[in-house]
C-alpha cells in the first residue's frame, strides 16, 4: 500500500510543481514581452532573464524534492530525485509550450513576423546579400512556427531539468538507514 501512495504522490508532486513552473515561466515570458525587454534584444536583458529563469528553476526542483523527501519519511534516492526533477521538466515544457502555442496560434500571431522583421535589419546590418537573408528567413520562419516551438520547449526543459537534477538530486538526497 505503501508503494501506491509513494508512487501517487511521486506523480502528484511533479504534476503540481511543474503546473507552477510552467505558468511562473510563461508569465515571466509574456511580462518581459509587454514590458518591451524582449524587443530590444539586448545582451544585458538576455543575461538577466536567463539568470532569473535558471533560479526559479533550481528553486522549484528544490521545493519538488523537498516536498517528496518529507512525504517518505525524510528519504529521497538519487534516482529517484533525478526522475522527479525531469517528469517536472517535462510538466513544465507541456505547459509553457502549450501556452506558447496557443498564444502564437491564436492571440498574437504577428510576433513572429515582428522577430523576423527585426532579425532582417540586423542582417543587413551584418552586411547579408537579398538572397542570403531570403534563405536565411525562410530557414527562421520553419523553426519559428507555433508547433516546432512547442516541441522545442518541450525536449529542451526535459533536458534542462534532467541536468538541472543531476546537480540538485545529488545535494537532496537522504538514503534511507541501513539499520532500520
Amino acid at each position: 500500500m505503501e508503494t501506491e501512495q509513494s508512487k501517487n504522490s511521486y506523480a502528484i508532486i511533479a504534476l503540481k510543481w511543474g503546473l507552477i513552473n510552467g505558468i511562473t515561466s510563461f508569465v515571466f515570458t509574456v511580462i518581459t514581452k509587454y514590458a518591451g525587454l524582449v524587443d530590444s534584444f539586448e545582451e544585458t536583458v538576455g543575461w538577466v532573464t536567463t539568470i532569473f529563469s535558471l533560479i526559479l528553476t533550481i528553486v522549484i526542483l528544490v521545493f519538488t524534492l523537498r516536498e517528496y523527501r518529507n512525504s517518505n519519511n525524510d528519504t529521497l534516492a538519487y534516482s529517484t530525485g533525478l526522475g522527479l526533477s525531469t517528469l517536472v521538466g517535462a510538466v513544465t515544457g507541456i505547459i509553457s509550450g502549450g501556452f506558447n502555442y496557443i498564444y502564437l496560434a491564436f492571440i498574437d500571431g504577428s510576433s513572429t513576423t515582428q522577430q523576423l522583421e527585426k532579425m532582417r535589419e540586423k542582417w543587413e546590418e551584418q552586411g547579408l546579400s537579398q538572397s542570403q537573408m531570403d534563405q536565411a528567413e525562410e530557414m527562421s520562419k520553419m523553426f519559428m512556427g507555433p508547433g516546432v516551438q512547442f516541441v522545442s520547449i518541450v525536449v529542451i526543459s526535459i533536458i534542462f531539468f534532467f541536468i538541472l537534477g543531476l546537480i540538485v538530486s545529488g545535494i537532496m538526497k537522504r538514503e534511507k538507514p541501513i539499520f532500520e
